[in-house]
């Protein structure tokens, strides 16, 4: 009896102690020397009566990126749906490139000496009257995890893909600024599950406003993103010096960012189209029909954000938006986001040519 009695009181010593033992620490993960990135953000366009990518146009394409504007980077966007800013369901059937295309693509920008941002977005058909991805939000906490375990779905598809491509840089989430700001903790445990599928470095692409300074697990994380659609001037046809001065103060701004995290910060989208007043809302899409095409205006602002943010000692580079597969997409008519064959073009080009600045690591 009294042995009976001992053995159960230190059966339940054991007990308790086990379950006042802390939890084993979490295995320190990977880090990663951020490098410096000279990047484009690349559109596949089909081919007209097909539902086809041109390998050509794509091949000739990336060979200009690579070769004419000096790129190192490009990012790809594949596309997944969701039929409404309260959907809990993300739509994977309607994968848009298709995977074998977007492999395909990896690999030709890899042939060419590319490296690789893979950034999945979520395309809302409920496109109107300012519902965009960012404002998704779920009536209840059934419709959050609901919608939480088809996001990840969706983006764990992608990370997989990213490993087997062995693509550089995954983005885990794009412009979701309501479900970024109200659900640390899904998204923490969102970015743990693509570490188990991904080994290499990861960002997330924050909305420009309401978004990037407001985000909580930047410490899960190995980049800050930012859509770098900052309005730089409150009129049309700006001076060089309101261009600068208001692109100081945004870079003083995520400067206090980059000093609360101690995260490296890169501009996963910026850019302008080339239209009087395009630095006025330059996040924009598609080009007002009033606004008559300036391609002087575009050429400025993509001097004013390259001589403010180049030389920054947290700026570790920016992807353009955008360049299109199809070579014959832009010129000095054209008033679409790309810079091609027009001045910015050539900004473009002289600013990827220099040395990356002192003290940043990247290839050369």
């Amino acid at each position: 009896m009294l042995l009976a009695l001992l053995m159960s009181l230190f059966s339940t010593a054991a007990w308790t102690q086990e379950l006042l033992r802390p939890p084993p620490p979490e295995p320190e993960r990977q880090r990663f020397a951020p490098v410096f990135q000279r990047g484009v953000a690349y559109t596949h366009l089909q081919d007209r009566g097909t539902n086809r990518r041109s390998p050509r146009r794509s091949r000739e394409s990336l060979r200009y990126v690579k070769k004419r504007l000096g790129a190192e980077w490009v990012s790809f966007q594949p596309l997944a749906f969701q039929l409404g800013r309260r959907s809990p369901s993300i739509q994977l059937g309607r994968d848009d490139p298709p995977d074998d295309e977007l492999r395909a693509s990896i690999d030709l920008a890899h042939r060419l000496g590319l490296k690789v941002m893979l950034k999945p977005h979520i395309w809302l058909d409920e496109h109107r009257d300012e519902r965009w991805r960012g404002t998704i939000e779920m009536a209840d906490e059934d419709g959050w995890q609901a919608w939480f375990e088809s996001y990840r779905r969706f983006i764990l598809h992608y990370a997989r893909l990213a490993a087997a491509t062995e693509v550089e840089l995954f983005c885990v989430g794009t412009e979701l600024a309501t479900t970024a700001r109200q659900r640390e903790a899904d998204w923490r445990l969102t970015i743990a599950r693509i570490r188990q599928a991904y080994g290499g470095p990861l960002v997330y692409a924050a909305n420009w406003w309401g978004e990037y300074d407001q985000i909580a697990f930047w410490d899960a994380l190995d980049y800050i993103g930012i859509n770098a659609f900052f309005p730089l001037s409150d009129g049309a046809n700006p001076s060089m010096e309101t261009l600068r001065h208001r692109a100081r103060q945004v870079a003083e701004d995520i400067a206090l960012l980059h000093m609360r995290t101690g995260k490296p910060v890169i501009f996963t989208e910026v850019g302008f189209r080339s239209v009087s007043g395009a630095t006025i809302r330059p996040w924009a899409w598609p080009p007002d029909r009033e606004l008559g095409v300036d391609v002087r205006e575009q050429a400025r602002a993509y001097e004013a954000v390259f001589s403010t943010f180049w030389s920054q000692p947290w700026f570790y580079g920016m992807y353009w938006w955008q360049w299109f597969s199809d070579l014959g997409r832009g010129g000095l008519r054209n008033a679409e986001f790309t810079p091609h064959r027009k001045p910015a073009e050539q900004i473009l080009v002289d600013w990827f040519a220099r040395p990356i600045p002192v003290g940043i690591s990247g290839s050369r």
